[in-house]
């Protein structure tokens, strides 16, 4: 998407087609995207899951360090922790957790990727040289071009509202238009990144802005 101010001063937006629809995580996608973003953003999962295996998958996807082709990662304890804090309804017990990340290597839905710890317990992503080695779980969204069916499928389902959901917490670029984040907003980022175990350093990315996690929709 492209985002740009017309002769009257009003925003336009336009959306870049790809060459072929593809298929991104089990969501068709027909324009260009940011994986990053799709990763925590879709509704859909490309596998079928139970309801613990599922609660997994979201709180890796929605909490877990993101790199350029949209992987999520995270390490086993932290992503085992806010399964069970993230649960909006009956918590499940961590064995029960334990046995879906199981099944979820067995199937290949999930691997494990190699990442680091330095001495002030900041994990990083690849691993770097010198660094205590954690290993991490990781979910890949399958990505294949869409065939006929999933287009058809697409179609069938356009047109509907989006129903109230829930929006994990995310940087918001503003450095381009001169802002800077706020020290609520500073700390926010550090308390959230923190308690997750995320990947990186604590602190907010200069040009960014932090938006915690909250619903939308209707």
């Amino acid at each position: 998407m492209s985002v740009r101010w017309d002769t009257w001063r009003n925003l336009r937006l336009a959306y870049t087609p790809l060459d072929e629809p593809v298929v991104f995580g089990g969501t068709v996608v027909r324009y260009a995207y940011d994986p990053r973003i799709m990763t925590r953003e879709l509704a859909a999962f490309d596998a079928r899951v139970d309801r613990v295996e599922e609660l997994v998958l979201i709180a890796l996807r929605e909490l877990g360090y993101l790199d350029e082709k949209g992987r999520a990662l995270l390490p086993k304890e932290a992503l085992v922790r806010n399964t069970i804090e993230r649960a909006q309804s009956e918590r499940p017990a961590r064995k029960k957790i334990h046995g879906a990340i199981e099944r979820l290597l067995s199937r290949g839905i999930l691997t494990w990727e190699q990442g680091s710890i330095n001495r002030a317990a900041v994990l990083h992503y690849p691993a770097r040289p010198g660094e205590t080695p954690v290993p991490l779980l990781c979910y890949a969204p399958t990505l294949r071009v869409a065939d006929r069916e999933d287009l058809r499928n697409d179609d069938a389902g356009a047109g509907y509202g989006t129903s109230a959901h829930r929006v994990a917490g995310h940087l918001m670029r503003i450095g381009h238009l001169g802002k800077e984040a706020s020290a609520e907003a500073r700390a926010a980022y550090c308390e959230d990144h923190k308690r997750a175990g995320l990947a990186g350093p604590h602190e907010l990315p200069r040009g960014f802005t932090y938006v915690r996690e909250h619903e939308r929709g209707i």
